[in-house]
């Protein structure tokens, strides 16, 4: 039974409400204020701008003052150099920073070659080597040289802006900006990591698992290719150039492993397409690889064959979706469905920004998309594992139900005097009961269920002897105590069944207590006899008085009236027998012959 609570458990509960709502809102007001004069200071990470007054020297020769960044005309490949005068108040422990975008990067300072970060200056490094903030450190005796910056350009023609700053607070402004998107990336994968566990902890459960585990799986490579891609990969790797292999190989694996996704939610339906775009994609992965490690094709240049396979897998994916809203098969999964359409449209908002933004925060799409993705995946689940719950109850129902009309039908069969007996006392029970419903908030389960207790409420007659139960004569004191212990036979034989029938065990043991407390087997008075067993007291008495028995034949109907008049508040409970009273007197309820 449900606690109600109290008014002050209430104020209590509404309080602590309160209290998280105000310390949420005081976190807020704490990050985002700017009355800050009398607080501790926290000093600064300022990092200064060096973008005024460059010198571009072109390959032919052309020279000009540029203000950083800079977009040039580019036109393949290109050698751009760049000139300034460091500033004359330069501190020891400075540092400079600038970023190459997948283009080698000299820096000399007094025509020395003081930093390089280039293809030939790394072992074993690709063509296109990844993107990467060049650090160089600076000293006071660097004041007042000429610093040159050498950059071959390989893909974009954009030279970047330079920060001066104080040792490594070149790097706070990097950091501050993309705190979001890794931010982001480690609760994907740390929802990854727990959906992977969830689904090898339920795989013999019959919770669709592997819907979530290839979920899973999406979610930790996705979220792998964030941090490979990250703004700040420096600071999260201590080799950043051998991220450029897995951050390929798991942009690539996206379209295969959201094709396994789509199949399973899908129910294998579209297995045949979803199979082909799967063995498609691991093989151009495979293919890229290999052209890759043999010198003939770079990732870089082979990428987009990749990115490629993965759009013709979400299109793909996108038209069964299409196809199933247009047949009705989307009533199976039109939860998850939602979240499909968002991940297929943030993927593609991934690679258009891929193509078409420089220094994007990639994967913030992505997540987005996954989020919603993740939600819809367990509230579908929840929604499937209740309908699958539902569906085996109905299943156990149906079977219980005709399991209870083979016992009522082997009863009566038993009791040759009382045949069809347990079949009529569940009629008239579930005619009281859809009477009682409007003021007992009774459903129509509840009348079926009534029924059904009706139909098995004399089980335990199986365990009385024939001798005893088709007697002729009137029973002699003991066997009426035997023939009262059906009750209890009834009880004990419940204690042995998984029924799936709520109040089962009250009605064949209670039906026989008095609202006087006069009753059997456990004297119990009015409303201590649980509603149902009041409800086949009543159905059960009126079908005794309406049956022809061996000692008499069956009374008339102003007869049983009178009766169930003169036993309301003995017997039977005076309100229920007011409402049986009511049926019979509208003709409602009439004895079946």
């Amino acid at each position: 039974m449900d606690h109600k609570k109290s008014l002050i458990e209430n104020l209590v509960e509404w309080c602590v409400y309160s209290i998280i709502a105000m310390s949420l809102f005081m976190d807020v007001v704490a990050i985002f204020s700017t009355d800050v004069a009398h607080e501790a200071p926290v000093g600064s990470f300022a990092a200064q701008d060096f973008n005024q007054d460059w010198i571009l020297e072109m390959e032919d020769g052309t020279k000009g003052i540029i203000q950083l960044p800079f977009l040039t005309d580019f036109n393949g490949e290109e050698v751009y150099v760049i000139t300034n005068t460091l500033p004359d108040n330069l501190q020891d422990n400075s540092s400079l920073m600038f970023r190459a975008n997948i283009e080698d990067v000299y820096v000399y300072i007094d025509g020395k070659l003081r930093s390089e970060y280039s293809t030939e200056s790394i072992p074993f490094m690709s063509y296109y080597i990844p993107s990467a903030y060049v650090v160089t450190k600076l000293s006071s005796e660097d004041a007042s040289k000429e610093i040159t910056i050498k950059i071959r350009a390989k893909v974009y023609g954009i030279i970047n802006e330079i920060k001066l700053g104080d040792g490594n607070n070149v790097w706070f402004n990097v950091i501050y900006q993309n705190i979001p998107v890794n931010l982001a990336a480690e609760m994907i994968l740390s929802l990854g990591i727990i959906l992977l566990a969830l689904s090898l902890i339920f795989s013999k459960s019959n919770l669709n698992h592997r819907l979530v585990f290839y979920l899973s799986l999406l979610m930790i490579d996705i979220s792998i290719w964030m941090f490979a891609e990250s703004m700040i990969r420096q600071l999260i790797f201590a080799k950043t150039t051998m991220i450029q292999y897995f951050s390929y190989s798991s942009m690539e694996l996206v379209g295969v492993l959201a094709c396994m996704y789509f199949d399973e939610v899908q129910h294998k339906y579209y297995h045949k397409f979803y199979f082909i775009a799967e063995l498609v994609g691991t093989i151009v992965i495979t293919v890229n690889f290999t052209l890759h490690f043999a010198g003939l094709v770079e990732l870089f240049k082979s990428l987009p064959v990749a990115h490629l396979i993965m759009v013709l897998s979400l299109l793909m994916s996108m038209c069964t979706i299409v196809n199933d809203v247009r047949i009705g098969r989307i009533k199976e999964y039109q939860v998850v469905a939602v979240g499909m359409d968002l991940m297929l449209a943030t993927c593609g908002m991934e690679i258009i920004a891929f193509y078409t933004t420089e220094n994007h925060a990639f994967g913030l799409f992505a997540c987005i998309g996954l989020v919603c993705l993740m939600i819809t995946t367990v509230v579908q689940i929840l929604v499937d594992w209740t309908a699958e719950t539902k569906l085996r109850e109905a299943e156990s129902a149906r079977a219980t139900v005709n399991t209870i009309k083979t016992i009522a039908g082997t009863i009566d069969a038993k009791d040759e005097y009382t045949g069809g007996h347990s079949e009529r006392v569940g009629y008239y029970a579930s005619i009281l009961a859809r009477e009682m419903a409007a003021d007992y908030d009774f459903t129509e389960e509840d009348i079926e269920r009534i029924k059904y207790i009706g139909n098995m409420h004399d089980i335990g007659k199986i365990g009385v002897p024939d001798s005893v139960l088709n007697k002729t004569e009137r029973l002699n004191d003991e066997e009426y105590e035997i023939i009262k212990k059906h009750v209890e036979i009834g009880s004990a034989i419940m204690d042995g069944m998984d029924s799936t029938i709520q109040d089962l065990k009250d009605g064949i043991r209670y039906h026989h207590e008095r609202f006087d407390g006069k009753g059997y087997p456990d004297g119990l008075k009015e409303t201590e006899i649980p509603l149902v067993a009041r409800i086949i007291c009543l159905a059960d008495c009126y079908d005794a008085m309406t049956s022809d028995r061996v000692y008499r034949k069956r009374l008339d109907d102003e007869t049983v009236r009178a009766e169930i008049l003169r036993c309301a508040g003995t017997q039977f409970d005076p309100a229920l027998a007011e409402i049986f009273v009511r049926l019979l007197d509208r003709g409602d309820m009439k004895a079946v012959r």
